[in-house]
């Protein structure tokens, strides 16, 4: 459980009344930012088309000068303001990008200005009067030209700026109006975590003055207290009525004292006489088979036997395990006693691969399984009854089949066991079995549930019964080896 100190929730509202106003501050800084960005786009255009501007006349009267004074000096001005031409027309390309068909003829006179250029001071240097004073003339038209186009360009870029201007006076409109929205909205979230974190602190301890109130009257019947909060307050809450608790606890057991007592020796006397019965019986068997030993009655010897090998299995410890082997040799004992009591009446048939027998399953197992076929399948027929052990191996499982052909189980009895198996049925209804009269006192359900323990799954037992074609009580047993998983004490349902 996390534990959540009153000194880390004063801290995490601090935190998040900080985060929320950096937030806001941010959100109008880069917003502010934005305006600024666009703004100085806007005035380098200006700037950009102004530089065109001057570097056409200053290109047109470097030429002039060339051509009238034939000074080198002028053909080098001429030369490099030429080259800054060019790279303003480059940055145009770059910064106007654009459709607009008056941009790209802009674009396109400064191609053919400067192509008028080149081939007027071609035509000067080879004394070609007449070429030179046409492409000369041509220069100026398309200088006049791009002064004109300028202007144009200068004036759609400010009645662009102007309705740019128009937009970010309604922007800055709206962030006043958004700005109050969020401080509002910040203000309110505050005020909201605040109370949140003084009435988780408040209230607890109010709870905690009145249930003292209470204790000090004598009265510790009250409700436990119960808090939402992880802070220091809830330790303390659930250590005061575990305390309340204990008083009452205490309380009880002090006028129930006298009563424990006698139950106490009642149960040592009860104890007593359930470990003296079961081997006093155990022994007279053993009396009675040696005594027929030697009167040479050998049924009655191994009959009696077979009766002591059960009573001395049932009366082994339930929570140690035993191997399947052992549980076969067991039901082996009950099957002779059933044959010799019933004759040709039931046969027990057994099909058992022997390497399967060395698992490690909980005791006293397929005995309650082979009583449930008996009595309620098969012990009823005057002929023809069957009970058939059937163990394999397949796909990694163990598979114990416990098959009779007697009178099957209706709807209602299989529906209510495979609700068992499914951990649907209510442990009342295996409590009430555990009370019906078979010899082991181990019903099905109690048979069912050890083995949900054992092996920490809930599949383990198929059920397949129609009504008078008998039943197939189904295990699926994992092939583990012994020294594996032993018995839970804790119920399991998956």
């Amino acid at each position: 459980m996390i534990l959540f100190r009153i000194k880390s929730k004063l801290l995490l509202y601090f935190i998040v009344l900080v985060v929320l106003l950096t937030s806001v501050g941010f959100f109008f800084y880069n917003s502010s930012e934005k305006l600024v960005t666009e703004y100085e786009d806007s005035f380098e255009r200006f700037l950009l088309l102004n530089d065109i501007s001057k570097r056409t006349n200053l290109v047109t009267e470097n030429l002039r000068g060339y051509l009238l004074d034939k000074e080198t000096s002028y053909l080098k001005d001429y030369k490099k303001q030429k080259l800054k031409l060019i790279n303003d027309q480059k940055r145009l390309n770059e910064e106007l990008n654009s459709n607009d068909i008056t941009l790209t003829n802009y674009k396109n006179m400064i191609d053919s200005f400067l192509d008028e250029c080149d081939a007027t001071v071609g035509a000067f240097q080879k004394d070609d009067i007449n070429s030179y004073s046409n492409h000369f003339n041509g220069v100026l038209k398309i200088a006049a030209f791009l002064q004109e186009s300028t202007l144009a360009l200068l004036n759609n870029k400010l009645t662009d700026y102007q309705n740019f201007y128009e937009q970010m006076e309604t922007q800055n409109h709206y962030y006043k109006l958004l700005s109050i929205s969020l401080f509002a909205a910040a203000f309110f979230l505050s005020t909201l975590i605040a109370l949140w974190i003084s009435g988780g602190i408040t209230k607890p301890i109010s709870l905690l003055s009145e249930a003292a109130k209470q204790i000090s009257k004598g009265n510790l019947t009250g409700e436990d207290i119960k808090i939402t909060t992880k802070d220091e307050l809830k330790p303390l809450t659930e250590t005061f009525n575990q305390m309340r608790t204990n008083l009452r606890q205490l309380v009880t057991e002090i006028k129930q004292k006298s009563e424990l007592d006698k139950l106490l020796k009642e149960l040592e006397l009860k104890s007593l006489q359930n470990q003296i019965n079961p081997h006093f019986l155990f022994n007279t068997l053993n009396t009675v088979s040696k005594m027929a030993y030697l009167e040479e009655a050998e049924q009655t010897t191994r009959l009696i036997e077979a009766v002591a090998a059960i009573l001395r299995y049932n009366l082994s410890d339930f929570d140690k395990a035993s191997t399947l082997r052992e549980e076969v040799r067991i039901v082996q004992e009950y099957f002779y006693i059933q044959q010799t009591r019933f004759g040709e009446r039931i046969q027990f048939v057994t099909d058992i691969e022997d390497d399967c027998l060395d698992i490690e399953i909980p005791s006293l197992i397929l005995q309650p399984l082979i009583e449930n076929a008996f009595m309620h399948g098969v012990e009823s027929y005057e002929e023809n009854g069957i009970i058939r052990l059937h163990i394999y191996r397949h796909n990694h499982q163990i598979y114990v089949e416990v098959i009779d052909n007697g009178t099957g189980m209706d709807d209602i009895t299989k529906n209510r066991l495979l609700k068992y198996v499914e951990c649907i049925e209510p442990e009342e209804r295996y409590e009430a079995e555990k009370s019906k009269g078979q010899s082991t006192g181990i019903g099905v359900k109690n048979v069912i549930r050890r083995l949900q323990l054992f092996y920490q799954r809930n599949d383990i037992v198929e059920i397949e019964s129609e009504v008078d074609h008998g039943t197939n009580f189904r295990l699926t047993i994992p092939d583990v080896t012994k020294g594996g998983k032993g018995l839970v004490e804790n119920s399991y349902c998956g």
